[in-house]
């Protein structure tokens, strides 16, 4: 069921940010890493595509649960910030938003 749930939340992103792009199922490890490079931040759980942009230079907040310990799995960059809460549920929008530095 991951596939349709990706595909679900997607596509209300989607349909509450009409210029955001759905590349759901649609880049390479490659492609993730060059997304990186122009992003203005990247927001996601421990997974792969989040080191690989990471890798690409992206800054990012990276969320975590109890489920992996970012002393030993986090991304390393310049203008990377972990989140961490036993349950991500618990993980409020407005903790997230403080990360992203918005410029007056």
């Amino acid at each position: 069921w991951q596939g349709a749930m990706a595909g679900y939340i997607a596509g209300a992103i989607a349909g509450a940010v009409p210029e955001a792009r759905d590349l759901t199922g649609r880049t390479s490890f490659g492609d993730v890493v060059a997304l990186g490079r122009q992003a203005r931040r990247a927001i996601g759980n421990d997974t792969g595509p989040m080191h690989l942009a990471v890798v690409g230079g992206a800054p990012a907040t990276v969320l975590y649960s109890a489920a992996s310990d970012p002393a030993l799995t986090a991304p390393r960059g310049p203008d990377v910030v972990i989140l961490r809460r036993d349950d991500l549920a618990d993980l409020t929008v407005d903790a997230v938003f403080a990360t992203l530095r918005l410029a007056p």
